[in-house]
């Protein structure tokens, strides 16, 4: 084996190695990418879950059941606090009256 078949096989192998660790890097960056674009989609989903739940709450034309039923979920699940944990209080209080009566 002469000095130029050592020099182009070192060559490829550097080549190989080279084309190898790029495709590594570059898998490896889409992968990250696409784990922070689930994580802010899923982070962005559960923002607007706990909207529409507060909309169902705060909404005097919505059915009680359903609006009590969005309260547990938003209390009980996901561990909300504040006015509208206030208000879910004042339905569960409005149902046990109206039930009570009957």
């Amino acid at each position: 084996m002469g000095l130029i078949e050592i020099i182009v096989l070192t060559a490829s192998i550097i080549t190989s190695l080279s084309v190898i660790t790029t495709a590594i890097v570059t898998a490896y960056k889409f992968i990250r990418k696409w784990d922070k674009w689930v994580k802010q989609k899923d982070k962005h989903d559960i923002e607007q879950y706990v909207q529409i739940l507060r909309l169902v709450i705060m909404t005097p034309e919505m059915p009680l059941s359903e609006r009590i039923a969005a309260g547990d979920t938003y209390v009980n699940e996901l561990h909300r606090n504040g006015a509208v944990k206030q208000k879910y209080n004042e339905l569960l209080q409005r149902f046990k009256t109206e039930h009570l009566e009957e």
